[in-house]
């Protein structure tokens, strides 16, 4: 028996968004409710994060097809993304201001 062929990406794309779905808010790691033995304000994830942990990251650079790993601390990382926001920032506020 042959199925028509517009079946098949209906049927995977309900199984792919099932299983893409996220987890009941209210259950815990094994099941148990998140309120169960758990203190009523938990601290922010990056409250939580060690700024000394060496991340890699994969970059393409604009003109090229190869991916560059960088290795960097947390706080190195925040930091070169603050400086890069207060850089964009810089120039967009610039733009609209008349010259004398």
């Amino acid at each position: 028996m042959k199925l028509p062929a517009s079946i098949l990406p209906i049927g995977l794309s309900l199984l792919f968004g099932a299983c893409a779905g996220a987890p009941p808010a209210d259950s815990g790691p094994a099941g148990t409710p998140a309120s169960a033995g758990a203190p009523a304000t938990q601290p922010s994830a990056t409250a939580r994060l060690d700024p000394n942990e060496t991340i890699c990251r994969r970059q393409v650079k604009t003109g090229s097809r190869f991916a560059e790993t960088r290795c960097q601390t947390r706080q190195q990382w925040e930091l070169e993304q603050r400086e890069a926001r207060k850089q964009t920032e810089e120039q967009q506020g610039s733009v609209g201001t008349p010259q004398t």
